[in-house]
């Protein structure tokens, strides 16, 4: 595998278009939603563990490499593209429609902290191994997912809370 391939078909590429999502859009979002007002007076534990398991799933991809016939299973890419959308989604509502029911109610608060579980899962089934002498298992990226999503909607409700 050439230079190219190895840099087409590492982890981190479907990761780019979330990155650049967030950078583009998160200064159109609710005022909730702003840095300081988001992030003032959260508990240590829930801002350490949140930071903590989104760092390693923000590295951890680095060293995945992606199976190209992972990527064409329609069921595997689906997982992926669906949380993709819905993620992409929540964000929309929120900016265009920040007083609407769905984005006062609890649930289309913490949408953008509860879907990208699914954009995640669907890169861990589209990964199917490292660039080092490690199995690659699924698990070893779904798990630290999970308990990044949990931090991250605790976040989420704690903000919701502090405002409604």
């Amino acid at each position: 595998m050439n230079l190219t391939q190895k840099v087409l078909l590492n982890g981190y590429i479907p990761l780019i278009p979330i990155l650049v999502w967030n950078f583009i859009f998160a200064s159109r979002l609710p005022q909730a939603y702003d840095y300081q007002s988001f992030n003032s007076n959260i508990p240590l534990i829930i801002t350490v563990g949140e930071n903590l398991f989104r760092s390693i799933i923000f590295i951890l991809p680095l060293f995945f490499r992606l199976n190209i016939n992972s990527c064409l299973n329609i069921k595997k890419m689906s997982v992926f593209s669906i949380g993709l959308i819905l993620y992409f989604t929540s964000w929309i509502t929120l900016i265009y429609a920040p007083d609407s029911m769905w984005s006062s109610s609890v649930f289309g608060f913490t949408a953008p902290a509860y879907t990208p579980i699914i954009w995640l899962t669907g890169l861990s089934l589209i990964a199917d191994s490292y660039y080092f002498k490690l199995r690659y298992s699924k698990w070893h990226f779904i798990l630290p997912a999970i308990a990044f999503s949990i931090f991250h909607i605790s976040h989420a409700l704690y903000v919701y809370y502090r405002i409604y």
